[in-house]
């Protein structure tokens, strides 16, 4: 009898461990298994969005290289406007001549030389040598499609006929012509390499009529080489595929090796980003998790490009395969000590039962006369004297219930309150997200107008050569704040799309001075008087100049509007100086002005986001807010306090000299408050 319930004892034990072990492996194996694609497919999502990204703004960069260049006045422009006034006004007669050339066309290469301007062509050639390998050629039209010059001989005269002339003669807005892959010898230039075209109109003087055309040719592979740097992990790459299922670019099997699914292709083709685990990659590999993002910005004619990342599976899964490998080396240890662990409980439990079953046959045969020899010290030993306590305990385990219930009352409290804070930061955290968004946004849109500023100012400086002295200076101002806007807007690009931003030392003195020339014109406007006091032996630090700026233009502004109603003499400071401090050296710069100070009572709150005291409309509750991000970015500190006359905002920055741990091109990382 012993022996069965101590055998009992011991399976029920091993029972009891195993069961919920064996579940335990099966749902950590299933729970891990789902856990792990989602965090592999959303960074295969991320790669693949962040390859189209790269991707268009190849493509878009190429194709504001070749605006650039047919904008140019004197080299492209006034050839393409000879060559126009040099056909006759009779559109029959305009017919005859285009023939005639293209018979001498076909004639060979030195009658074909005649027909070409030699200076444009020559400038073309210097063009193309100058952007490197990846261009095949460049050619340039007139409005009726004859070739005025090229880079190297075309196979053909005439363009008129073929798609991207037709393209930039649409009459959109923005006319562009981006060609997909041109097969080895089918370009206008019969390259033995595949191909794109990207084609822009030539316009007027007034940017109005098309009188041209620019169409450059460069080479496919060397184009989209970035694709194949992609490396995710050992085995993970990127693919550009188009919608038709022709694979463009794969840095691992030949365009003829791949064999892409239907299914596969339906997942890919998709206008948003996204992940989906494939049954068959393409690459042999079945239940692949892969990545993909289609590459927007384009007008591709009638076939878009989409991207693709995946990765063998062997190596995805290798995380949870090891994990449950361990797992099931724990289970075995577990198994283990269960079985002794029951043996030595079993033990324990079987002799007090075998003993109190002697005994109350004892009493069942009247034949108890003694107690029961059980010295075990634990219920068996206590049974009856846990009978008598159980009230006793019972009142007790009310009072510890009671004051439990009140306790968690408390703690509820403070977790409303707690959740009540969080909930009022992530209302922070949407509006400065959507700020962003919005701010990337105008950023984008500036850009456009802003190209057409700095375009017309080259014009400007290149044609009107005897200007007055200060109206050059006018310009020279106008382009500096031009090129400033471009930068800023850059940036704000960058840090919405979380692109890196690269630091250089720069001299402090040289951004308090631009900074000051800024601010002059508004300071005078309210008769406040800006005055310099900067140290000559300043260090440089490493920054990000045009973000460094932007943290001292706010506190210029700050100062201004605090001095801008005091009856006070209106005074603004602004100071550099070297400063040694137990961490290392730092370059510091404080702006003082003579306003009436900060109240004590919002001093705290002055750099939390959305917090002003200006009226409504005249301000955001950023500036601060930004500053101290940017400053935190640096590495620096920025305080505000109040002097014995007005505020005082100092911004320290680590001195290059002492930052011996900080690269040449450091990545940004954003520093919230909150």
């Amino acid at each position: 009898m012993s022996h069965t319930i101590r055998g009992r004892i011991v399976v029920a034990i091993v029972l009891v461990g195993c069961v919920p072990l064996l579940i335990g492996l099966v749902l950590a194996y299933m729970s891990g298994m789902q856990s792990l694609r989602d965090v592999i497919g959303g960074n295969l999502q991320a790669v693949a969005a962040q390859v189209a990204d790269r991707v268009t703004l190849l493509v878009q960069g190429e194709i504001q290289g070749v605006r650039l260049l047919a904008s140019a006045p004197l080299r492209v422009r006034q050839p393409v406007e000879t060559a126009n006034r040099a056909y006759p006004v009779e559109r029959s007669a305009i017919d005859q001549i285009i023939r005639e050339r293209m018979q001498m066309w076909e004639q060979g290469k030195d009658a074909s030389a005649r027909l070409l301007d030699s200076a444009l062509s020559r400038f073309l050639r210097e063009t193309k040598v100058r952007d490197g390998d990846k261009v095949v050629g460049l050619l340039i039209t007139d409005q009726y499609g004859a070739l005025v010059a090229a880079s190297s001989e075309p196979d053909h005269y005439v363009f008129n006929q073929e798609a991207w002339w037709r393209a930039v003669q649409s009459g959109d807005p923005e006319p562009v012509f981006i060609s997909g892959v041109i097969p080895a010898r089918e370009g206008s230039f019969r390259t033995p390499e595949e191909t794109i075209d990207i084609a822009v109109p030539i316009l007027d003087d007034r940017q109005h009529a098309v009188i041209g055309a620019i169409k450059a040719s460069y080479r496919f592979d060397s184009l989209f080489a970035i694709i194949k740097q992609i490396r995710v992990g050992q085995t993970g790459h990127a693919m550009l595929f188009n919608a038709a299922g022709q694979p463009l670019i794969c840095p691992i099997l030949p365009r003829q090796a791949h064999r892409i699914p239907s299914q596969l292709m339906a997942m890919i083709v998709s206008p948003d980003p996204g992940w989906a685990v494939a049954e068959d990659d393409g690459h042999g590999a079945q239940d692949t998790v892969i990545g993909f993002a289609p590459v927007g910005g384009l007008k591709l004619p009638d076939n878009t490009w989409h991207v693709l990342v995946r990765q063998q599976p062997s190596e995805s899964y290798a995380p949870i395969r090891d994990q449950v490998r361990n797992l099931a080396a724990i289970g075995l240890v577990m198994v283990g000590l269960l079985w002794l662990m029951g043996r030595y409980v079993a033990a324990r439990i079987a002799r007090p039962i075998q003993t109190l079953q002697a005994g109350v046959e004892a009493i069942s045969q009247g034949t108890y006369d003694r107690p029961l020899d059980i010295a075990t010290g634990d219920e068996f030993q206590d049974l009856a004297a846990a009978v008598h306590r159980m009230a006793d305990r019972l009142k007790t385990s009310r009072a510890e219930l009671e004051a439990l219930n009140a306790d968690l009352a408390r703690r509820v409290e403070e977790k409303t309150a707690e959740v009540t804070g969080h909930l009022k930061k992530l209302q922070f955290a949407e509006r400065l997200a959507t700020l962003g968004q919005v701010a990337s946004g105008i950023a984008h849109e500036i850009n456009n107008p802003l190209g057409i500023i700095l375009n017309r100012i080259e014009c400007m400086e290149a044609e009107a050569a005897h200007l007055p002295e200060d109206v050059w200076n006018d310009l020279r101002a106008i382009r500096s704040q031009a090129d400033r806007i471009s930068r800023v807007t850059r940036s704000v690009l960058a840090m919405s799309r979380g692109a890196a931003t690269t630091l250089k030392p720069i001299d402090m003195n040289c951004v308090l001075r631009a900074c000051v020339e800024v601010a002059r014109d508004r300071a005078a406007a309210h008769d406040v008087h800006l005055e310099t006091d900067l140290a000559g032996d300043v260090p440089p630090v490493m920054g990000d100049r045009d973000r460094l700026e932007t943290v001292i233009l706010n506190l210029l502004n700050n100062a201004i509007d605090a001095v801008r109603d005091s009856d006070q003499p209106r005074q603004v400071t602004i100071r550099s100086e070297s400063v040694q401090a137990d961490e290392g050296d730092f370059v510091v710069t404080t702006v003082r002005d003579t306003g009436p100070g900060i109240p004590e009572e919002i001093l705290g709150r002055i750099f939390d986001p959305f917090f002003t005291t200006k009226k409504t409309g005249q301000g955001t509750g950023l500036g601060l807010f930004l500053s101290y991000g940017i400053v935190a970015d640096h590495r620096g500190r920025l305080e505000v306090k109040n002097d014995e006359r007005g505020a005082v905002a100092s911004v320290a920055l680590p001195a290059l000299a002492s930052c011996v741990d900080v690269h040449q091109e450091a990545g940004w990382r954003t520093q919230a408050r909150y």
